[in-house]
């Protein structure tokens, strides 16, 4: 599967899909690019898409902790979406559960936690 980054926006949030890898040859890259959209929205909430996530890493991991941080600090919040069992287990490994949830959908998200549409 060929690696790549996509984002898209919702109201005051931002999805990130990423597709195929996410480690520390990506990193760097990804990161870029999502400041990039974070300069230009200022999202409070952020959604990981891993549906089409192949491999996850400690370095990918500093890459979503490091945007939780950001978006920690505008009182905003981060969440899972797409996990499939392999990368279900590597964040429950690394502990990013005590930090985000999973969620079924970007829809359960925005209904869940009621952010205003």
């Amino acid at each position: 599967m060929e690696n790549k980054i996509k984002i898209t926006s919702f109201d005051e949030g931002i999805v990130i899909k990423i597709s195929g890898d996410l480690d520390s040859s990506k990193t760097f890259l990804y990161k870029e690019k999502i400041h990039e959209h974070m300069r230009q929205i200022g999202p409070r909430y952020i959604i990981w898409d891993f549906k089409d996530l192949t491999f996850l890493d400690s370095a990918g991991i500093g890459l979503i902790l490091g945007r939780y941080n950001e978006v920690e600090r505008v009182n905003g919040m981060m969440g899972l979406i797409g996990l499939n069992t392999y990368s279900r287990k590597v964040i429950a490994i690394s502990g990013l559960f005590s930090l985000m949830k999973e969620y079924a959908s970007l829809k359960a998200f925005i209904k869940e936690e009621k952010i205003e549409q």
